[in-house]
């Protein structure tokens, strides 16, 4: 009786009427519950602009910010896009210490800014369409501005690390990006698990073809309010102007789900948008977009087909491409075909580029090869393209001939089969339409209990109604106990609908359940190691994916830790980070799946496999390694520091292309250099830097100074203890005499003791330029004060110029 009551109190201050929202400020220690949401909104000066819960499913609610003139309401930013809260118990409450903080119906902080700031006064959304958080001397401290999610608006600034990610139908996060490149350009890029490309500006052309600059030291764009958009890299005053270019006229710029950057003026007539300008005129020259093995061609509106040999893997959902209707496999002598399809191309995936060979001889290359899916051939210069994956598929007329020649199993009967070809190529721009010649269904983005018919609801009504009153008390007494008292059991068993339905509604990044773990481990049978939060297992999904299960053991002391590698990998998108595909709290097992790489961790590679790595790979692994430094360090929202690096923590998928893991130890602290949450991470001897040792501040650099590690051990083949022959406590003195004796060799000039240097392993057979610059570069990343180590941005670069040098 006394939990009832103790319900019932609880219900009954739940139940307190609020007052109304401000009309464009939330004052402090104020909140929007999602309860009133039609009612709770903040509403900027001018009433352009509205803030506060946006419906997108049924009881799923998202904190977004939208254009209230409209017709279709178009949503400009969103807190927790693809974490939707529930439609009962949430909130958003500016805090009294300064943040503002997104809670779902137990209590979970979904979302929060990225900071506490002192003396906040209040949350203000603008005219512009930005939500700031003002302090008492009316200064902005933090502004949604900072982190857009798929739109830009007029006056909003594109930074360095500023990204815009597209948005799918069902409301999450897609594979398109837009941002600055590693080389500084803005830039279209498709990155999904095993693939990433850049597909606008045109990959085709050069840069200056493209009118970019490359490599400029400044990283800024902007959207001006006459309907211009500049940007640091346009050249000779490139400029993008739309077409109605004028003042007063409302704008978005907007990555859209297909992959294709558009910029919408609002229409105040009929208050609907139009496109004022596009960045990819041609829809099929968008990677991705018929997913593996698919095909877009123009008959003539821009469709998605299946080569002769494939179909479709998933019946109206483009994105899972196609599949072999006979499977082969590499046993023995392969008996294929080829089949010549004109006018098409599979963009990337090249294993290699032969130049002025007979189409013959390019047919025997991709034969030899198991893993070889089909070849490009150009007929006019005789390059041949054998490539490992047939993605971003398009049939149209070209300048240039590109015919692809895909291989097939003799056995397979294609006589009667179509191929995909575009006969006209229109210039006026559409839509992808993937459903032609397609039977679709429609995917149902929740559970079927999420929703429920009109006609069931007569039924309830008249149910409760005959069974009278004290049953309806007793009903009620009973159901908000259970809630109260009991909703921890359900919450660790996942059984309650709610949890699970709109949880799980983001395709890439998932909750599974103990149980589900258990049996793509085989009871965790396949240990592949230890890490430095618990112990890693090979699995297989249901959908024969290989991951790695990573089980961390010590719930109480890992739980935190835990949380943090959470937070900070569903954050980050790169082809050199490893993917977290979902993870597990489930009663006290805490657990994470990540992406698997075949080929292991690099220190197994280089340390203890008989196989010699060569040369070129090698200089890619740095390369690669770089380019994910330098996208934690500089290119994220916020400053991610990995804190262990070293080649147990730099995993090789099947093409050898590294990927970093083990974010356990990497914690996000602010441009300000504030080293909180980083005091409990530990690092590696030998890979650590000194000022870690000394007490100084974590910043940035201590990642250089393990990168500077690895470089020397990448181009020795040998452990760093081996390298300075020192004990533990005299590492760092080992290795400083060892880095000076390096500097020394590099000035003289005297290319005899770099051969020594090199891996023996390699026999000679290395680029001496490229081998100078990593010594160089583990040189300068290895120096004992801080300040005079390079950024990872300008390693990236050092490495891209010798790189082009090379070839």
């Amino acid at each position: 009786m006394a939990t009832l009551l103790a319900a019932l109190a609880l219900l009954s201050l739940r139940a307190l009427p609020l007052s109304a929202a401000p009309h464009d400020t939330l004052q402090l220690k104020s909140s929007l519950v999602v309860e009133e949401y039609e009612t709770q909104i903040l509403k900027s000066s001018g009433g352009t602009f509205s803030c506060g819960f946006r419906n997108i499913y049924t009881n799923a609610f998202t904190f977004s910010i939208w254009y209230s003139n409209s017709v279709d309401k178009a949503v400009v930013w969103s807190a927790n896009r693809g974490s939707p809260v529930h439609s009962w118990g949430s909130a958003i409450t500016l805090r009294k210490d300064g943040s503002m903080v997104l809670t779902d119906y137990d209590g979970t902080v979904v979302w929060q800014t990225d900071g506490k700031f002192p003396n906040v006064r209040c949350a203000q959304l603008l005219e512009t369409g930005n939500l700031v958080l003002k302090n008492s001397s009316g200064n902005i401290v933090w502004q949604s501005f900072d982190s857009p999610t798929d739109t830009v608006l007029p006056t909003q600034r594109i930074a360095g690390t500023t990204e815009l990610v597209s948005t799918t139908k069902l409301h999450v996060p897609g594979h398109y990006i837009f941002r600055f490149s590693d080389q500084s350009i803005l830039s279209l890029i498709y990155d999904e698990t095993n693939v990433s490309s850049i597909y606008w500006p045109d990959p085709d052309y050069q840069y200056y073809e493209n009118y970019r600059n490359l490599y400029n030291s400044t990283r800024i764009a902007i959207l001006n309010d006459y309907g211009v958009f500049l940007a640091s890299d346009f050249a000779k005053k490139h400029v993008i102007v739309a077409s109605d270019r004028a003042t007063g006229i409302k704008r978005r710029l907007t990555l859209d789900y297909d992959g294709n950057l558009r910029l919408y003026s609002l229409n105040n007539s009929d208050r609907t948008w139009n496109v004022v300008w596009i960045a990819e005129s041609q829809p099929c020259m968008t990677h991705g977009l018929c997913g593996p093995y698919g095909i877009c061609h123009y008959s003539p509106k821009p469709t998605c087909s299946c080569p002769p040999g494939y179909k479709m893997r998933s019946s109206g959902n483009w994105t899972q491409g196609c599949m072999p209707i006979i499977d082969t496999t590499c046993d023995g002598e392969q008996d294929v075909t080829f089949l010549k399809l004109r006018n098409t191309d599979f963009w990337g995936s090249d294993q290699q580029r032969i130049e002025k060979v007979s189409l013959q001889d390019c047919q025997n290359v991709c034969r030899r090869d198991c893993t070889c899916k089909g070849f490009q051939y150009q007929e006019g210069n005789g390059t041949c393209y054998p490539k490992a994956l047939l993605f971003n598929g398009r049939s149209f007329p070209t300048p240039t001939v590109r015919t692809m020649y895909i291989k097939l199993p003799s056995r397979l009967d294609i006589s009667n089969a179509s191929i995909p070809q575009s006969n006209v190529l229109d210039s006026i721009p559409h839509r992808l339409n993937c459903t032609d010649h397609v039977s679709t269904t429609t995917m149902e983005p929740f559970p079927s209990y999420w929703n429920r018919t009109s006609g069931e609801e007569p039924k309830w009504f008249y149910f409760y109604g005959f069974l009278g009153v004290f049953f309806v008390i007793e009903v009620f007494f009973f159901a908000f106990a259970w809630f109260f008292v009991l909703r921890r059991e359900l919450r660790s068993s996942q059984v309650w609908a709610a949890e699970e339905g709109y949880r799980v509604m983001t395709n890439h990044f998932r909750m599974y359940s103990y149980r589900e773990l258990v049996k793509a481990t085989e009871k965790f049978k396949h240990e592949l190691g230890w890490g430095s939060t618990g112990v890693a297992y090979k699995g297989i999904l249901d959908d024969d994916r290989a991951v790695v299960v990573k089980k961390l053991g010590n719930v109480r002391h890992s739980r935190v830790e835990f949380q943090d590698e959470l937070h900070v990998i569903a954050r980050i998108n790169h082809m050199n980070l490893v993917r977290i595909y979902g993870f597990c709290s489930e009663r006290s097992h805490r657990m994470l799946v990540l992406e698997y790489a075949e080929n292991g961790s690099l220190a197994n590679v280089l340390f203890k496999s008989k196989i010699s790595l060569e040369w070129e790979k090698r200089f890619n692994i740095a390369l690669g390694v770089a380019k994910g430094l330098a996208y934690l360090h500089h290119e994220c929202l916020e400053w991610i520091i990995h804190c262990n690096l070293k080649p147990e923590n730099i995993l090789l998928d099947q093409d050898l292309e590294p990927k970093i893991t083990d974010f356990g130890l990497a914690k996000l602290v602010s441009r300000s250099g504030s080293n909180q949450n980083v005091s409990r991470a530990r690092g590696t001897i030998g890979y650590i830097a000194p000022e870690w040792i000394s007490g100084l501040p974590i910043t940035a650099m201590v990642d250089v100074y393990s990168y500077g590690v690895v470089l020397l051990e990448l181009v020795s083949g040998t452990r760093i203890f081996d390298l300075v022959k020192g004990e533990d406590g005299k590492v760092h003195a080992m290795l400083k005499k060892f880095v000076k004796m390096l500097s020394y060799r590099l000035d003289r000039e005297q290319p005899l003791w770099l051969a020594e240097f090199v891996d023996f392993r390699l026999g000679g057979e290395f680029n001496y330029l490229q081998a100078k610059t990593l010594i160089k570069l583990a040189v300068s990343c290895l120096e004992e004060e801080r300040k005079k180590r390079p950024t990872m941005e300008s390693v990236v670069e050092s490495l891209f110029a010798v790189h082009l040098a090379g070839n």
